[in-house]
């Protein structure tokens, strides 16, 4: 409905005190967030009044109803979380022992304890050597003791080789970090060749986050009848170098065969193994950890 006021000063006065009376005792309607507000109730109607030549003044008789707010929205689920890799790595070897290729993983069990496996192949003198090694990897403190179990196979000669049971020992307190190995190599039992015990340790001093040194030795000991108590023992030094892109640590062992008996080199001709005076002994490792 329309109406129309005159402007005398004393209607325009009367209609506005009647507006403020009307919006003090209705409440506003409630509307949803970040809408524009409803508009202003209408003031009570006034008396008639003659009409004048004026301005009009429209205000709504009624209010359009005030749309419902929308049911809040729930929040989003959150992401599945993803699962943790499990602890892996990959390692490459150049020693006497020709072209060594390593790969393990280690499955978490409960705290502290999980399941190592890994395969090992190697290539040297004619021989195609792959293995499979599986045991439990124990954290104490700073140190990771790992016993296990593997078994080699000869591939070119179609045959298992041999059973090997090993050791290790990793960790230290920084600044100090070691390696203790101990691999019995059991070919007798397969009539394969003479078993052995070989070791490795080295302890080594971080000079930096980058860089560490120290000592090593590599005693084999000879496990059958007519062998050597010591069959070889290498005695030189370590650099490690940590940090060697993400994830990855590079190893260089230099040392000094000490046996004279195991100074040999390779026959680069025919892969035959023939008595010499060279007695440099050493390893290039490369480790990457995903």
């Amino acid at each position: 409905m329309r109406m129309r006021a005159t402007l005398s000063s004393s209607l325009v006065i009367a209609g506005l005190f009647a507006a403020s009376t009307a919006w003090a005792q209705e409440p506003a309607p409630a509307a949803p967030p970040a809408a524009p507000p409803p508009a202003a109730p209408a003031a009570p109607a006034a008396e008639p009044a003659p009409a004048a030549p004026a301005a009009a003044a429209e205000a709504p008789a009624t209010l359009p109803p005030a749309e419902a707010a929308p049911a809040p929205t729930p929040p989003p689920a959150p992401a599945a979380e993803e699962e943790a890799p499990l602890p892996a790595w990959f390692r490459i070897d150049s020693d006497a022992s020709g072209l060594q290729l390593w790969a393990g993983a280690t499955h978490p069990l409960a705290d502290g304890i999980g399941l190592a496996s890994d395969m090992y192949v190697s290539s040297v003198a004619g021989l195609s050597l792959g293995e499979f090694d599986i045991g439990p990897a124990i954290t104490a403190g700073p140190l990771t003791l790992t016993p296990m179990i593997g078994i080699q196979f000869d591939w070119g000669a179609q045959k298992t080789a041999a059973i090997v049971p090993q050791f290790y020992a990793v960790g230290g307190v920084a600044p100090i970090y070691f390696e203790l190995w101990a691999q019995f190599y059991l070919y007798k039992m397969f009539d394969y060749a003479n078993s052995f015990l070989y070791t490795r340790l080295f302890v080594d001093f971080a000079l930096s986050d980058y860089i560490a040194i120290g000592p090593e030795v590599e005693p084999t000991f000879g496990l059958g009848s007519g062998q050597d108590a010591v069959i070889s023992l290498p005695v030189g030094g370590n650099i490690m170098f940590t940090n060697y892109g993400k994830g990855n640590t590079l190893i260089f062992f230099l040392g000094y065969e000490t046996n004279k008996d195991d100074r040999a080199a390779a026959d680069l001709g025919t892969g035959n193994i023939i008595s010499d005076d060279n007695a440099v002994a050493g390893r290039l490792t490369f480790i990457h950890n995903f």
